[in-house]
């Protein structure tokens, strides 16, 4: 039985009930004072629900709602289950719609509930919303299944997903064929129904639709110049092909390139802060913001422990930017406290941007990413990364790929940036093994210019990796992570 049909199982009956005051044993939800009344009125518009890890000193997980249903400015209440007893609680209302002249960049209410660890079975009271359609279908939203002194059995990672729309002409051969060429939604199926991840991991870039009115599957509010940073274009290209995934499991969501806050590009950065960052923003605040890049956020999910390295704005030439490597450098001394915390628990740092992937390879020599982030990394205190950062999860470049150094303290750095835009030439894996990447020894290289996602499968205490398909097939080999002080994978 899934988990959502025992989720469905669990909170069947309770959904009209309401009481107020202490917890007590009934079985009845326990309703917050302050809960509003039902909305009245006919259902219209849509809403999206989703839950996200966080860096809340107090919780880790939080319940987004964003809907388009009017009037706006209503928040719905949430209904999860603690100590055996139904909690019912209102969410919080962090934005209103922004429609900056009249046009609808933000047409959404955001609502947000943290929720407290150890909690099961949350779902979106439907008589406390007035949108038409809610997403997931089920009203019901994944927690966290691993206890508080455990991890996350199967972590399944993806990233630059959307649909790589960059030619104002329709047609064009520069354009992704986005009805028949563009895997997101079959893959996040198969993931969610073959994989079961417990967690997933999105590495960065949502949105690939530069020009939204020449993509072959344009729709209304993501179908005109323009609006690639729309609240319409998100839809599009992330949460409803992502949707099968969004109801199985939560997400830790990290910044890409393709969200920075750079007038004059069609960043979008506005839809990054508003709804997906760890402390989402009202309106259009990316310009306005008094620190546009993020210093490194520690995300818990039990004893795995993430850090969000802010890398949207690396430089990407092949001689480092003093500048940001001095930045850098303080943010991987920071990266390296925050490891510090827990010595004996896994850390695994999350930058769009990789430190050490393999772009191209020939017989004598090879072309890698990032210099500048390298040079950070060299600056700082340690000049390199604590012994328990285990892995470094990365995108950016349009490939799946492995790469570890031989009998070294470096971690190995996972890319995937394959799960749905259009596929980079990965390089030859026998011309990449004993070369020199950032003065150390390849290894392992497994390359892949293939869509699909990692999935990281916690085995009696080890990380099991394995790459698969968007159909949900594995790929050989299978590979397992040291857990010794030499780093690295040995694969089967």
């Amino acid at each position: 039985m899934s988990r959502l049909a025992l989720v469905a199982l669990a909170v069947a009956g309770v959904l009209t009930a309401a009481i107020t005051g202490p917890l007590r044993p009934s079985s009845q939800p326990v309703r917050a004072a302050s809960s509003p009344p039902p909305p009245a009125g006919a259902k219209n518009g849509e809403a999206w629900a989703w839950t996200q890890l966080v860096n809340g000193a107090s919780h880790t997980t939080e319940i987004r709602f964003a809907t388009t249903e009017q009037p706006s400015g209503q928040c719905p209440t949430a209904q999860y289950k603690q100590g055996g007893q139904i909690r019912t609680a209102p969410m919080r209302k962090v934005s209103d719609p922004y429609t900056p002249g009249g046009l609808q960049q933000f047409p959404t209410t955001l609502c947000t509930l943290q929720v407290p660890d150890g909690a099961t079975g949350a779902l979106i009271e439907p008589s406390t919303t007035s949108a038409a359609t809610v997403h997931p279908g089920n009203l019901q939203l994944p927690l966290p299944d691993w206890p508080v002194s455990g991890r996350p059995r199967r972590v399944a990672v993806i990233g630059d997903a959307g649909c790589e729309v960059v030619s104002p002409v329709t047609g064009s051969a520069d354009n992704q064929d986005c009805l028949k060429g563009w895997p997101l939604h079959t893959l996040a199926t198969h993931a969610a129904a073959q994989s079961r991840p417990d967690l997933v991991v999105h590495v960065g870039d949502y949105v690939y639709r530069e020009q939204p009115q020449a993509a072959n599957d344009a729709s209304p509010g993501c179908n005109a110049q323009g609006q690639a940073a729309d609240w319409g274009c998100l839809v599009k290209d992330f949460l409803r092909p992502a949707e099968p995934l969004l109801g199985e499991a939560p997400f830790v969501f990290a910044r890409g390139n393709h969200e920075v806050c750079t007038p004059g590009k069609v960043g979008r950065g506005a839809e990054w802060f508003r709804y997906l960052a760890t402390t989402p923003q009202k309106d259009n605040e990316c310009y306005t913001l008094p620190q546009t890049q993020v210093e490194p956020q520690q995300i818990n999910a039990g004893t795995l422990h993430f850090v969000l390295f802010d890398s949207s704005a690396a430089d990407d030439g092949t001689q480092p930017d003093k500048t940001q490597a001095a930045l850098y450098a303080k943010w991987f001394d920071e990266v390296n406290l925050l490891a510090a915390n827990h010595p004996a628990h896994d850390y695994f740092l999350i930058t769009h941007k990789p430190l050490w992937t393999v772009k191209q390879a020939s017989s004598t020599a090879v072309t890698w990413t990032n210099p500048t982030l390298a040079s950070g990394l060299a600056r700082s205190a340690k000049k390199a990364l604590a012994p328990n950062v285990r892995l470094v999860l990365s995108g950016h470049l349009h490939l799946y790929q492995m790469l570890d150094f031989a009998k070294s303290t470096r971690p190995p750095q996972l890319t995937v940036g394959s799960s749905g835009t259009t596929l980079d030439t990965a390089p030859d894996d026998t011309k990449v093994m004993g070369k020199t990447v950032d003065g150390q020894t390849v290894q392992n290289s497994i390359s892949h210019d293939v869509h699909g996602y990692a999935l990281l499968t916690d085995k009696k205490d080890h990380w099991h990796l394995a790459f698969h398909d968007s159909s949900g097939t594995a790929w050989p080999p299978d590979c397992t992570l040291s857990n010794g002080t030499t780093e690295g994978f040995t694969c089967k």
